[in-house]
């Protein structure tokens, strides 16, 4: 390991705690070992704590607040281009070993905690392990396995007449027999969550607002019997149906819900359920209109974008938590790099204050890490000290915590974490990678005589 460890610290500056309780303005987090120890007005700093020996770190200029908490990565995917790529290539061994090496850019970049919501294999689940276990460095973890679903369902993407890939980030369950039985084995198997398909996507769906993938005593079903095992359940829920049969069945929190209507906001405040809407991979789709993706596809994206930022904005004023996820995993959404646009977005499309971006990025977010309930997520008192050091103030200009330079700090435990050391770039073996001739259709054109690439 490269970082080092310090008995005692002191971290100078705005501090932020992660509530949404008012920002002190010259404050002091004391860190002793693994834990908060003290957090406070400067001014008020015990004198134990004032020594000449005590490291000090920040100071006017600098915020001090928690490590952030991305509501939703994907730490096997591999940042894969498609579901084939997911699917289909690399080897489950491979799988493991590179998830652990991007782990390390995850925690660079200021997650401490994340929550994996959906697995290849069982990857997620061995990489929360040997972070645990000192063995590498990466953020904590709680981790859904593969996600339930059915032939409606987002897993089950390719065509009927081949095998359901065992490489796929989902289980097929084909009864009620079926989703007990899945439920149960990865209980066995040790994840934090189950995480269940409740919609397709809305760029392949026709009926964004009315459909499901199961039945409304399908889900039931599913929270009953997790809740049964003492676990939590989440739900991957774009359209208006998903998003009213998980809030009535009590899902413990729903991820996207950008559908949900006036009915499924009473049943989230009702139920006490919040939203991870994880919008950063959907505007990463829109910002890179005109390379990759396709015309129609953006379409799509822009019009559940504006339907999020009316119906998750009204959510939010109505008292339905929100909680910021990245979905970083996929190519759209490196690691390391696009873990706190989702505050930016919170604030520019939903109406939230850099404050409240912030507590839904930190306290708001540790609902959905069990394993670390009331440890992560706030500067207090005997919480694990897992802290940001920050240059400058995003409460004035919330981008500040996507810029790398800006990070001057990164504490997770007490051990403060090295953010300089260069990670050299890896190869990209061939089996990682589906390959194709070209990038659409080589079309021939009268008028030049010559070819021409169309999608």
């Amino acid at each position: 390991m490269t970082n080092t460890t310090g008995d005692t610290t002191v971290l100078r500056g705005q501090v932020l705690d992660g509530t949404l309780g008012s920002p002190i303005a010259d404050g002091a987090v004391v860190v002793s070992g693994e834990r908060i120890a003290w957090v406070g007005d400067a001014a008020r700093l015990p004198d134990a704590y004032r020594s000449p020996g005590i490291r000090v770190l920040g100071g006017p200029g600098h915020t001090v607040m928690p490590g952030l908490i991305d509501g939703h990565i994907h730490i096997s995917f591999g940042e894969a281009r498609s579901e084939e790529e997911l699917a289909l290539y690399t080897p489950v061994e491979y799988r493991a070993i590179r998830a652990v090496w991007n782990a390390r850019k995850v925690l660079r970049a200021g997650v401490t905690s994340a929550f994996d919501a959906a697995t290849t294999y069982n990857v997620a689940a061995s990489v929360r392990d040997a972070i645990e276990a000192g063995m590498f460095e990466g953020p904590r973890l709680a981790v859904a396995g593969r996600q339930l679903t059915t032939h409606q369902g987002l897993e089950d993407s390719f065509p009927s007449s081949m095998q359901f890939p065992p490489g796929q980030a989902g289980v097929l369950v084909r009864s009620r027999d079926e989703i007990v039985e899945a439920i149960r084995l990865q209980v066995k198997d040790g994840v934090d969550v189950i995480k269940v398909s409740g919609s397709s996507d809305s760029a392949i769906t026709d009926e964004p607002l009315d459909s499901a993938a199961f039945t409304a005593e399908e889900f039931q079903l599913i929270a009953q019997e997790t809740h049964r095992l003492q676990r939590k359940c989440t739900v991957h829920a774009r359209s208006r149906e998903s998003v009213l049969h998980a809030a009535r069945a009590g899902f413990d929190w729903i991820m996207h819900a950008s559908y949900i209507d006036d009915e499924g906001i009473e049943l989230c405040l009702k139920n006490r359920i919040g939203i991870t809407p994880t919008l950063t991979l959907l505007a990463n789709i829109v910002d890179s209109a005109g390379e990759s993706a396709g015309a129609s596809i953006i379409d799509v994206f822009k019009a559940e974008m504006d339907a999020a930022a009316e119906n998750l904005g009204r959510a939010y004023r109505a008292g339905v938590p929100l909680v910021c996820g990245s979905e970083s995993g996929w190519s759209l959404v490196p690691y390391g790099q696009w873990h706190a646009k989702e505050l930016e977005i919170f604030v520019k499309l939903l109406g939230l204050t850099p404050l409240q971006a912030i507590h839904a990025a930190t306290d708001a977010a540790s609902r959905c890490l069990p394993r670390w309930s009331g440890r992560i997520g706030r500067l207090q008192e005997n919480y694990l000290a897992d802290v940001l050091l920050v240059s400058g103030d995003p409460l004035q200009d919330i981008r500040t915590l996507q810029d790398p330079q800006r990070i001057a700090t990164v504490m997770k435990g007490g051990r403060i974490v090295d953010t300089t050391t260069p990670i050299p770039p890896r190869r990209v073996w061939p089996y990682e990678k589906h390959r194709t001739f070209l990038p659409g259709t080589f079309h021939y054109n009268r008028e030049t005589r010559s070819g021409e690439v169309k999608p």
